[in-house]
């Protein structure tokens, strides 16, 4: 069953008994939401009462963005689902509470987070709100220190593929996919031909594809994150899977670190982005090391800051780039921002080993 905004207000009513969260009477309509790629999303609402509403998230048997003629596995929503129950009862508040989900049409009904968004939209605009980070990062410390014996429920190694092909390879090879500022031809060009490089590179890959350390998110970008105000909601899990957590954390950290350079010339905003990586690092040690765990937390520190940069560089080079630099109008500001953030990247993961505190990563922006 492949729902649309037509379909999916009866899909809920037939589905009362189970999810029992509108009136059994409730005329109930529904909007597709989100730009994303994967799946389809809905948010239905009671038309007597629009604030009462619910997210509809269906992934199709292919990527939606392309559509049928690329396939992908709807097994994708379980690991979500999985993600959103472990989510929920590590770090209550964290991310949307799931209230249905149904495994034959893989479809995951959830709480609607009105009046919240994306973060990215937020630091694009300048705001950096300092909550967010240190709850982004105590949020990760709970989750990947009390996950540590699951490996089992999160083998999602078909959505892990498809990350560790994108971030880790492709972007440094002659791909159909790769797009990038045409001047940058020559950086590129050096960078593919860089075997320091390319040999860190494979390193993070074998990390990223055999290391198991806990539940890890496998999409924590600036656009997988709900704010509003203080509050900050962990969205679009349906890349989790048992590995190295210290995905999650580069992931966080790159995408600040591209808005940094989006804001070229605003220093204030700037310095609020360095402050943002090491607020989230500060209060993921303090959530993860409960118990001890110095030397497991170093490593963390070395994986994402390696990870970090392979996450910046395929941002710039790879398939999928960030609205923050692409919105940028001016050509000249823009190739000005990409050249600055290709140089970071390509320092992270060159320096993973030696960068050993936060202060020296944001030292390298």
């Amino acid at each position: 069953m492949e729902l649309n905004k037509d379909t999916v207000p009866r899909y809920l009513q037939e589905r009362h008994a189970e999810i029992g969260y509108f009136a059994a009477d409730a005329a109930l309509v529904a909007a597709e939401v989100g730009d994303g790629n994967l799946n389809f999303v809905y948010r239905v609402f009671d038309v007597a009462n629009p604030k009462c509403s619910l997210i509809v998230k269906q992934a199709p048997p292919y990527i939606k963005i392309l559509g049928p003629a690329y396939p992908l596995t709807t097994q994708r929503l379980t690991y979500e689902f999985r993600a959103l129950e472990s989510y929920h009862r590590l770090a209550a508040g964290a991310a949307p509470i799931p209230h249905y989900f149904d495994a034959e049409n893989a479809v995951i009904v959830m709480e609607a987070l009105g009046g919240y968004q994306l973060l990215r939209d937020a630091l694009i605009a300048g705001n950096v709100n300092q909550a967010v980070p240190v709850q982004i990062g105590r949020f990760l410390g709970r989750v990947h220190r009390e996950t540590l014996a699951e490996p089992e429920r999160f083998d999602n190694t078909a959505m892990q593929a498809i990350t560790a092909d994108y971030v880790f390879t492709l972007p440094f090879t002659e791909h159909e996919t790769n797009f990038y500022t045409v001047e940058l031809a020559d950086k590129v060009a050096r960078l593919k031909a860089d075997e320091a490089f390319l040999q860190k590179a494979r390193h993070l890959k074998t990390i990223f594809l055999t290391e198991q350390q806990g539940l890890t998110h496998g999409d924590l970008h600036t656009g997988s994150v709900l704010v509003r105000g203080d509050s900050a909601k962990v969205i679009d899990a349906e890349f989790a899977f048992y590995g190295p957590v210290g995905f999650d954390i580069g992931l966080f950290w790159a995408n600040y670190g591209l808005s940094y350079f989006s804001h070229i010339g605003d220093a204030a905003v700037q310095s609020a982005l360095k402050t943002a990586l090491v607020r989230t690092w500060e209060s993921y040690a303090a959530a993860f090391q409960s118990g001890g765990k110095t030397e497991t937390l170093q490593h963390i520190f070395h994986t994402a800051v390696g990870f970090a940069g392979m996450e910046v560089l395929r941002r710039i080079i790879g398939a999928a780039h960030v609205k923050d630099i692409e919105g940028i109008a001016d050509a000249h500001r823009k190739l000005r921002v990409e050249t600055a953030a290709l140089a970071f990247g390509v320092s992270l993961v060159k320096e993973s080993e030696r960068i050993a505190t936060v202060t020296e990563l944001c030292a390298q922006l």
